[in-house]
């Protein structure tokens, strides 16, 4: 009898730990792609504003980080504060990736 116990809590033990493995696993997966996200976006804000400073020495308009952050990461652009309705006058082809209604530019 007490063998019979011991294995059936071994066996549910198992099943536990081999469903919850999966979890485990992508839970991990994420955390490594949100570090490694975060990185990611640092360095886009570093070469964006590099950008943006050699535009504006060549006296070329400069790009809108909101719509910037968009292309480069849909669900980034989307979280930043303010940026939403920019970014959706953008998709609707309103504005440019400078962030200039359509309608007015070369008038």
């Amino acid at each position: 009898m007490k063998r019979t116990v011991t294995f059936l809590l071994i066996l549910c033990f198992t099943l536990f730990c081999l469903n919850c493995l999966p979890v485990m696993v992508g839970g991990v997966a994420m955390l490594n792609k949100s570090g490694k996200t975060k990185h990611e976006q640092q360095e886009f804000l570093s070469n964006f504003y590099q950008i943006n400073l050699e535009r504006a020495k060549s006296n070329l308009p400069l790009l809108d980080l909101c719509i910037a952050k968009y292309q480069f990461n849909k669900k980034w652009g989307l979280k930043s504060g303010g940026c939403k309705s920019k970014i959706y006058a953008y998709i609707r082809g309103k504005i440019d990736e400078f962030g200039q209604e359509i309608e007015n530019r070369g008038k």
